[in-house]
């Protein structure tokens, strides 16, 4: 039997003979696989033994044998991932990388996992360019989206440049969607350690400070690149410096303090042209791909405009808009079309709506922030 005054070794071993060794990490992380491989095997198996006991399978267990097998995919590269960074020498190349492009490219890779574990996601990309591998970083957005994406949370990603220190900083911040008091519907850590530790090896490598906290009401992760590139940013864009009225427009587009907008769209082509032209003005972004999430995000923090791709538009998003009026009955909505170089103004209820074709995006859209958005409230 140990003694109370037996030390422990840096391995997390016992010294002494007699007392009962602490777990090597190299056995936690074990653990860790084996854990989250349980789950997808499991189902692979039932559906199987059904394939086997009837000689057909339904849609729905093809859809499930499928994500099975894409879930150990992504454990088997976590772990190949994970062995790498850990013994194997890391020759990094430092960059410019634009980080809120590769973000946006990790959201789109991991848009089945999200779907698949019926993640709201809703996202906010200022430009940032930080000096890092790109390999290391690709490694670390995936490990960190796998780690926040907990089935039926509301994922909030966030990437701004703050301007003291003026070091990018991405933000998760995922919250249950429905309330519910069980520990186990809204605290489950284990099935994602894997993805923490790759997360936190990740980050040693590419030295960047890492914070997180986790409870049973929310999820908190957040990373500081200290080595952003600075450059010098423009208060206006480059489509009103050359306008007639481009004094007025200056003085109006510094007066605004940071109005957040609303773009609902799944087209990512559109939503980076929309968020460009924003980010030019100083001018927060947030995303969301439905009607129903544009609800959703609507309810907690009005936005101080609605854009909204044409093609999305629904009953819902009508009434969305009414509701909208109701709070300010000068709330302003953009509606992108498909059409050629057209910008027309349209009544809607006590409002209007200002509809920009898709061709003419760049030129016509500055504009109208500045003018629209001086007039709400």
């Amino acid at each position: 039997m140990a003694l109370p005054s037996d030390s422990v070794r840096p391995d997390g071993r016992s010294t002494s003979p007699g007392a009962t060794p602490s777990p090597r990490p190299e056995y936690l992380l074990a653990g860790s696989i084996g854990a989250e491989l349980s789950g997808p095997l499991l189902e692979m198996e039932h559906i199987v033994q059904h394939l086997l006991g009837t000689g057909k399978l339904s849609r729905q267990q093809v859809t499930a044998l499928m994500a099975s097998l894409g879930t150990a995919r992504r454990i088997a590269t976590q772990s190949q991932l994970l062995d790498r960074l850990a013994h194997s020498p890391i020759r990094q190349s430092h960059e410019q990388v634009a980080l809120d492009a590769r973000l946006r490219q990790a959201l789109a890779d991991n848009a089945g996992l999200l779907q698949s574990r019926a993640v709201d996601l809703v996202h906010r990309l200022q430009p940032v360019e930080v000096l890092i591998d790109p390999g290391l970083l690709e490694t670390l957005l995936h490990a960190a989206l796998s780690w926040m994406a907990r089935p039926g949370y509301r994922l909030t990603v966030t990437l701004e440049l703050p301007s003291w220190p003026p070091h990018g900083l991405l933000s998760f911040k995922a919250r249950p969607t429905v309330s519910d008091s069980s520990p186990h519907s809204t605290h489950q850590p284990e099935p994602y350690r894997l993805s923490w530790w790759l997360l936190v090896e990740a980050a040693a490598h590419a030295q960047i400070p890492i914070q997180h906290n986790e409870s049973n009401q929310q999820l908190t992760l957040s990373l500081e690149f200290k080595r952003t590139v600075q450059q010098l940013g423009q208060s206006v864009p480059m489509e009103l410096q050359g306008s007639p009225d481009s004094s007025w427009s200056s003085s109006h587009a510094r007066g605004l303090t940071s109005p957040r907008l609303l773009l609902v769209t799944a087209d990512i082509g559109l939503q980076e042209d929309v968020e460009q032209i924003c980010a030019a003005s100083g001018l927060q972004v947030d995303t969301v791909i439905s009607a129903e999430r544009a609800r959703r995000a609507c309810d907690g923090d009005r936005p101080q405009m609605l854009i909204v791709d044409q093609r999305l538009n629904c009953e819902a998003l009508d009434t969305l808009r009414q509701t909208l009026l109701t709070h300010d009955s000068r709330f302003p909505t953009v509606e992108i079309t498909a059409e050629q170089h057209t910008l027309t103004m349209a009544s809607w209820m006590d409002g209007a709506v200002v509809r920009i074709s898709r061709g003419s995006l760049h030129a016509q859209l500055p504009a109208v922030l500045v003018r629209d958005l001086s007039k709400s409230d």
